[in-house]
């Protein structure tokens, strides 16, 4: 008996579809899996490798990193061996410097959103004092009119109340970035925003990637980057003051890119 192309076809979509949709369902179920690990207390044993995992997914992730720079919960680190970070208890006088407070998951999340999108939203270093407070409320006044008025009296606040509100400040923050940014936003893009940048920030992170990253960017060949990317890096050679990033400059120029990061499926 022959079958009709139409038949054949009508054929390979019924079959298609339920393993497309089964593949969807897996996806989501790791998602979770990895965030779950991603949220407990081991640095190395769940924390650590949660997040290299969760850069790979890139623009898939970044909804639920949103989300969870508002989760306000504090969870203490622990199996962190000689890792450094603001809430280090106990210094070895050597080791791996992380310099986000991950005891919070909404600055863990930062850290791990800033990696990916080489934005500053102001996660790293995030030690809050009156100061900063402030400084963010005036960056944020015009859009925040819209919605309500900003509770000043900061001095009745304990220390802790005043990093919540400002974790609240920053989420914010975040969370209109990626509401004008969603529907455009890629990796590629990300890299060469973070390069045209003045944001020494930014910048170290983006040449960290470059150099040393371990997570892929989709469509991202050794010809894009020598055509797209190269030359962003010659023009911030003459224009940028930041000793640091022009020593960065200096060596990703003398060693190209780092072939990990590359997308080898193109």
């Amino acid at each position: 008996m022959k079958i009709s192309k139409i038949a054949l076809f009508i054929i390979l979509i019924f079959i298609i579809l339920p393993l497309n949709c089964y593949s969807q369902k897996l996806n989501v179920i790791k998602l979770d899996s990895l965030f779950n690990e991603f949220k407990k207390n081991s640095f190395y044993a769940s924390i650590y490798p949660a997040k290299k995992e969760l850069e790979n997914y890139q623009i898939a992730v970044i909804p639920k990193l949103i989300k969870l720079l508002s989760d306000t919960t504090f969870v203490k680190l622990k199996g962190t061996a000689d890792l450094i970070y603001p809430g280090t208890t106990t210094y070895y006088g050597h080791g791996h410097y992380i310099p986000y407070n991950m005891d919070w998951i909404s600055i863990r999340s930062g850290w791990l959103l800033e990696d990916l999108t080489f934005q500053d939203f102001g996660y790293k270093n995030s030690e809050v004092n009156d100061e900063t407070l402030m400084k963010l409320m005036k960056e944020n006044y015009y859009d925040y009119i819209n919605n309500g008025t900003y509770e000043l009296d900061w001095k009745n606040k304990t220390s802790q109340q005043k990093n919540i509100e400002y974790k609240k400040i920053l989420f914010k923050k975040t969370e209109k970035w990626w509401k004008e940014n969603r529907k455009k936003w890629n990796r590629i893009s990300a890299i060469k925003e973070a390069l045209k940048s003045n944001n020494e920030n930014r910048l170290s992170n983006v040449f960290q990637y470059l150099r040393f990253g371990n997570s892929k960017c989709d469509n991202l060949t050794k010809e894009i980057y020598l055509k797209e990317i190269e030359p962003l890096i010659l023009v911030l050679k003459e224009a940028n003051t930041y000793p640091e990033i022009q020593e960065q400059i200096k060596l990703i120029l003398s060693d190209s890119v780092n072939s990990k990061i590359l997308d080898n499926k193109i």
